[in-house]
C-alpha cells in the first residue's frame, strides 16, 4: 500500500503539471474528418476510419442536441463515440448545425426537422453510395430523429438509436412543473433576450448537481494520479462549459408545443403545418435512458415504446445521469458497445427482391377466342 500511495503521489504531480500547461480544448474532437456537405452554417463530417476498413452497409449519422457542440460525440481518444464505432466497422457521420448567432434569433424547429436533417441524410446516402442510414440521436437529437421520420415518413432511415430522449413532457418531473409555471412569460423573456444564451444554459445546468460543483476540485485532485479521470474531467468540462446560444424562435417553439402542451407523444406536433405522428415510425428502435437521469427520467424516456409504430423496439436503462449516460466511464460498456451490436445485427446490404413473372400458358385449340384474351 505505501509503494501504491507513492506511485500515485509521483503521478499526481507530473499529472498535475501536464494539466495545469495544456489547452483543454486540445483534447475535445480529435478523430479527423472532412466535410461532405455545406450550407451556411450546415455541415455534414464524414470521420475517418484510419486503417480500419467498413464492416457494415449501413452507414450511422449522428444528431447531437441544441446548445452543445457536436465534440461530445469526440470527447477524447479514451473517450469517443465516434471512434468506438468507428473501430468497429461503421461508417460514422455527424451533422453539424452550427453555432447560432443574433441572424438565427428566427430559425424554428421546422429548419431542422424539414430542412437540415432531411438534406444531412440524403448527403450520407449519396457519399457512402446506399438507399439506407441509420440515425443516432442524443438528447433532442433524439427526438430529432424521431420527428424527422415521423413527420417526413423516410423509409430509407431503417435504424435509430436515441439515448436520454424525453418523449414524454408531462414525466419529465422539475423541468415540466417549471415549464408550465411559467405560462406566456416565456414568450417576454424570449422578447428580451433574443437568442438564450450558452453562459445561462451553462448555469442551469451545474445548478443541477450543486454538491458536485463544491468538490469537483477535491475530486480532482484525489484522482490526479489517473490520467484517464483527469482527460475525463477536462472533457466533461468542456462540453458543460462551452454550451451554445439557443436560437430564440425554436426556443419558444420547442417550450410551447412540446413542454407545456406535450404535442409530440400525442402526435399533435407540427412542422410547417405538417404533422408528426410517432405511429408512422417504423424503423427498428433502441432506447437507452439514464438511472440517475434528472434531465430526461426513465419514464419519460420510455414512453416512445407506445408512441412508435416500430414493430422491433428495445428499451435499455443504464447507469449514470443526463451526460453520464451518454459519455461517462461506464457508456462504453454499457450504451456503446450494445448500440454497435444492436446496429451490426440490422445493418446487413438488403438482398434486391424478386420479382415474381407470371408464366403463360399456351392456349388450348378448344379455348374460346375471348378467354384467350
Amino acid at each position: 500500500m505505501a509503494r501504491i500511495q507513492a506511485n500515485r503521489a509521483a503521478l499526481r504531480f507530473v499529472n498535475g503539471i501536464d494539466w495545469l500547461i495544456r489547452d483543454p480544448n486540445s483534447l475535445v474532437g480529435r478523430t479527423p474528418y472532412v466535410g461532405i456537405y455545406h450550407r451556411n452554417k450546415l455541415t455534414v463530417r464524414r470521420y475517418r476510419a484510419g486503417s480500419v476498413r467498413p464492416r457494415h452497409a449501413l452507414p450511422v449519422l449522428l444528431v447531437p442536441p441544441l446548445m452543445v457542440k457536436p465534440f461530445i460525440f469526440d470527447l477524447h481518444p479514451g473517450r469517443s463515440l465516434v471512434a468506438f464505432l468507428l473501430q468497429r466497422g461503421f461508417q460514422v457521420y455527424l451533422v453539424d448545425f452550427g453555432e447560432p448567432d443574433h441572424a438565427d434569433a428566427y430559425v424554428t424547429l421546422d429548419d431542422y426537422v424539414l430542412d437540415w436533417i432531411p438534406a444531412a441524410c440524403a448527403a450520407v446516402k449519396s457519399d457512402a453510395g446506399v438507399g439506407e442510414l441509420s440515425l443516432l440521436g442524443y438528447c433532442m437529437g433524439g427526438l430529432f430523429a424521431l420527428s424527422h421520420v415521423a413527420v417526413n415518413e423516410d423509409a430509407s432511415v431503417r435504424n435509430i438509436v436515441t439515448i436520454g430522449a424525453p418523449v414524454d413532457a408531462n414525466k419529465m418531473g422539475p423541468f415540466a412543473w417549471m415549464a408550465k409555471l411559467a405560462g406566456g412569460q416565456i414568450d417576454f423573456l424570449a422578447r428580451r433576450i433574443g437568442n438564450v444564451p450558452g453562459g445561462l444554459s451553462s448555469a442551469v445546468f451545474r445548478l443541477l448537481t450543486p454538491m458536485k460543483n463544491v468538490t469537483r476540485y477535491a475530486d480532482l485532485f484525489m484522482n490526479m494520479w489517473d490520467h484517464e479521470y483527469v482527460n475525463g474531467f477536462d472533457a466533461m468540462n468542456q462540453w458543460v462549459s462551452q454550451f451554445i446560444d439557443y436560437p430564440q424562435t425554436a426556443f419558444v417553439q420547442f417550450v410551447h408545443d412540446f413542454m407545456q402542451h406535450n404535442k409530440l407523444v400525442k402526435g399533435q406536433m407540427r412542422f410547417g403545418g405538417k404533422p408528426a405522428d410517432l405511429k408512422h415510425v417504423h424503423a427498428s428502435l433502441l432506447v437507452f435512458a439514464g438511472r440517475s437521469d434528472q434531465i430526461a427520467p426513465e419514464p419519460a424516456v420510455r414512453a416512445v415504446l407506445d408512441a412508435v409504430g416500430s414493430p422491433d423496439r428495445t428499451f435499455r436503462t443504464a447507469p449514470g445521469g443526463h451526460m453520464g449516460v451518454f459519455a461517462g466511464s461506464t457508456a462504453p460498456a454499457h450504451v456503446w458497445q450494445p448500440t454497435a451490436d444492436w446496429l451490426a445485427a440490422r445493418s446487413q446490404r438488403r438482398a434486391p427482391a424478386r420479382v415474381r413473372r407470371r408464366r403463360l400458358r399456351a392456349p388450348t385449340r378448344s379455348a374460346p377466342l375471348a378467354a384467350i384474351a
